[in-house]
């Protein structure tokens, strides 16, 4: 009885995985207690991370940081440019819509968020280390907070790198979480066509109208797909991107404060953007499933943001303390791998764009060579039809002839028998 008080089952609405295979979508029971006091955790999270963040960088950008001989220790290679901090605006905006994913009906059962998920996970520690998105978002909430005022008003780069590092955990848990609940396939589309063809080509005229619904209904599940992406998995890619960059950078200025050396600092700077190139390449290059957007847009980001920092200083201790061939170094690596990175993205984008145009092109091929075989169908049943009544028609004139000629005989048979009675009468028989 208690689970049955969590979940109940959707008829006829399905989700697709990434094998092409579908499976009932369970709805999500929002009357259950431990789901609607997560939903209000989250939204609580959400909003206190979001005043203290955008809070801190907003001050500490009026009143040019709030202790500027300290932020000027605080400059390495790797720093950016000013302009650099206001991608937290598009990273809460994004998450935002995350928390109102929760209140949509068209998502709120979807697999990415893992509320449905819940219904079979007794504690909340278990739930915890399953990586489910929305037990782990007030965790990213809060080191998110931790990492960016430790950063922009107290000037703690260890604490700023902890709370830094703690919100990688998270975002690496959800996204690997995400990856393995795709809930759209990018084949599901033109399965649902060949469905739909299938359902059309075989429904009867009483029930044109009740399919017709149906399938438009299963159409617009699968164009949610793109809705899904941007409220339930952008938010966490575009983050996990440019915090990748951002973790490096407050690493490299913990060990600037640490040894003060300023060769050592150059040879960290080159190792560190050689690999976030490495490692967002891979990331992007093996990932098929959307993953190349967000995070490649946030890594590419930072990086653009050291070349302008180094393009047009916020300060000139840079200059002062490093070698011209090492900030021309850096500078020209960091926008050369931006580019790569910005390169790989646009490849996946167009290599989308021409699958689905080519796949559409496909669909209306072969939609156009199934009317044809319908034509051809239909002359086939017309001349089936036309034969069928030729020969009831000459079956039926058979009959009347043959009743006819039955009919003949019998007044010639009773001719006959009346000819022979006054045949006996006449002979006084």
């Amino acid at each position: 009885m208690e689970m049955e008080s969590k979940s109940t089952p959707v008829t006829g609405d399905y989700i697709a995985h990434t094998d092409g295979s579908a499976a009932e979508q369970t709805a999500v029971n929002f009357e259950d207690p431990r789901i609607k006091s997560l939903r209000l955790i989250n939204a609580l999270s959400y909003a206190l991370t979001v005043m203290v963040s955008l809070g801190s960088i907003h001050t500490s950008a009026n009143d040019e940081y709030d202790d500027y001989e300290v932020w000027i220790t605080n400059q390495t290679l790797l720093s950016v440019a000013p302009y650099t901090q206001y991608i937290w605006y598009a990273i809460f905006l994004l998450q935002g819509l995350f928390i109102a994913a929760s209140f949509i009906p068209s998502l709120w059962s979807s697999e990415l968020l893992g509320y449905h998920a819940l219904a079979d996970i007794p504690t909340g520690l278990e739930a915890f280390q399953k990586s489910i998105p929305v037990v782990h978002y007030p965790a990213l909430c809060a080191s998110t907070a931790l990492a960016v005022y430790s950063f922009f008003k107290w000037n703690i780069m260890s604490l700023a790198f902890a709370g830094s590092f703690a919100s990688t955990y998270c975002l690496f848990n959800i996204i690997r979480y995400q990856l393995k609940h795709v809930t759209i396939s990018p084949n599901y589309g033109n399965s649902f066509r060949k469905i739909k063809r299938w359902m059309q080509r075989r429904r009867v005229a009483d029930e044109k109208n009740t399919l017709n619904e149906s399938l438009n209904g299963s159409r617009d599940a699968t164009n949610n797909g793109v809705l899904q992406y941007i409220f339930l998995k952008l938010p966490f890619e575009l983050y996990a991107g440019y915090n990748l960059g951002w973790s490096v950078s407050l690493l490299n200025i913990i060990v600037h404060k640490s040894i003060t050396s300023v060769l050592f600092d150059a040879v960290l700077a080159y190792v560190s953007l050689s690999a976030l190139l490495g490692v967002g390449c891979y990331m992007m290059w093996k990932e098929k499933k959307g993953l190349c957007y967000g995070v490649g847009v946030g890594l590419a980001w930072y990086l653009f943001g050291v070349f302008f920092e180094l393009v047009h200083p916020s300060s000139t201790v840079v200059y002062t303390t490093y070698s011209d061939v090492d900030i021309a170094a850096i500078k020209y690596m960091s926008v050369t791998f931006a580019g790569i990175l910005v390169s790989i993205v646009a490849l996946w984008a167009i290599k989308h764009v021409i699958k689905g145009g080519k796949r559409k092109r496909l669909d209306e091929e072969h939609d156009e060579q199934e009317e044809d075989d319908d034509d051809v169908g239909k002359f086939v049943l017309h001349g089936i039809a036309s034969v069928e009544s030729g020969g009831r028609r000459i079956i039926d004139e058979a009959g009347d002839g043959v009743d006819h000629v039955s009919m003949v005989i019998d007044d010639a048979l009773d001719e006959a028998e009346e000819g022979v009675e006054r045949v006996f009468d006449a002979m006084g028989v």
